[in-house]
């Protein structure tokens, strides 16, 4: 039996270790630019999604955000649309939030104009729910349903509360994540009364 050499051993194993080297390299340099894509994404996603529930305002500046990652853009008009104008005047906030639905996470923009009515609600992402059930959260047909409704009191599911109150109608066979959606906007509702409100009050 050949005696095997020191290099018959060595050589092999730098051989690997640079592949190890190389191919590690390689994964880092792939999920740095996926984890910035993806973020981009989202971004644009934000910014989309707040022209959607605040449609008068010509520009957004954040002003609130929590440790859990909820946000407040203020929405911003110049007088006559000319948004260069030193006068501007707040046309709503858009404010993002996030609850658990049936399959992950559930993204929600809620805008709320300066007398505290819902303007509109924006599900930008609701990727994990189940495409032609919870995935139709983002669907206009549910989403409409919020609109005019006041950030003064909860929002249910009809079929969770009989009494009177705000109620909405949730998705057919998506009850989980139609309560995930009402509870982002509560979220929401509550975010605009407590740290938000005094802005046009002022």
């Amino acid at each position: 039996m050949r005696k095997m050499k020191f290099k018959d051993i060595l050589i092999p194993t730098i051989s690997l270790f640079i592949i190890c080297i190389v191919i590690t390299a390689a994964l880092a340099v792939t999920n740095s630019i996926t984890a910035t894509k993806i973020a981009e994404n989202e971004a644009q996603a934000q910014q989309e999604s707040m022209k959607v529930v605040c449609p008068d305002a010509q520009n957004f500046e954040l002003i609130f955000e929590a440790e859990n990652g909820s946000a407040v853009y203020i929405g911003t008009k110049g007088e006559e649309g000319d948004i260069h104008n030193d006068i501007l005047y707040t046309t709503g906030y858009a404010i993002s939030t996030v609850a658990s639905g049936y399959g992950g996470q559930i993204k929600v923009m809620t805008g709320i104009d300066t007398d505290g009515n819902i303007i509109g609600i924006d599900v930008y992402y609701n990727d994990d729910e189940t495409p032609g059930l919870g995935k139709n959260t983002s669907n206009e047909d549910f989403t409409s349903r919020f609109k005019g409704l006041v950030s003064s009191e909860t929002i249910v599911v009809s079929k969770d509360y009989l009494g009177e109150g705000q109620k909405v109608d949730a998705v057919t066979s998506s009850t989980i994540s139609s309560r995930a959606v009402i509870s982002a906007v509560n979220e929401a509702c509550d975010i605009y009364n407590n740290n938000v409100k005094w802005e046009g009050e002022q």
